[in-house]
């Protein structure tokens, strides 16, 4: 089975993307989930006062913006041409793009949290 993804709003691509639901890329997508999650967690775990976690951080954030690109353009298997157009979108709408891809091709729809689902409020 596949998935037909349209990526003309975000990198002005006009045809739709098959993605084959593929263990390689239902794998690359959970791999992606995982990231996603320990990037979250490492956030809410913080410490801005101790410059070696500050360090850290960006250092795990340099990681996730490489391997959310990666997942994007080999999912997508996109050209050298369509790669710069990746790179010319920001950090956040690549995050967007590439959790609407996942989200596609495990079938599941993303709704935005209310606070007390993300625990902002008790």
């Amino acid at each position: 089975m596949s998935v037909k993804i349209n990526v003309a709003k975000e990198l002005g691509i006009k045809k739709s993307f098959e993605v084959k639901e593929s263990n390689k890329n239902i794998r690359k997508t959970w791999q992606l989930q995982k990231l996603m999650t320990k990037l979250s967690i490492n956030q809410e775990l913080a410490d801005s006062d101790n410059p070696e976690k500050a360090e850290e951080m960006i250092d795990m954030m340099l990681d996730v913006q490489t391997k959310v690109i990666e997942y994007v353009v080999d999912v997508l298997n996109l050209t050298d041409a369509q790669v710069d157009k990746v790179d010319d979108l920001s950090f956040d709408e690549t995050v967007q793009l590439a959790t609407r891809i996942s989200s596609e091709l495990l079938h599941v729809e993303t709704v935005e949290a209310t606070e007390e689902e993300a625990g902002l409020e008790a």
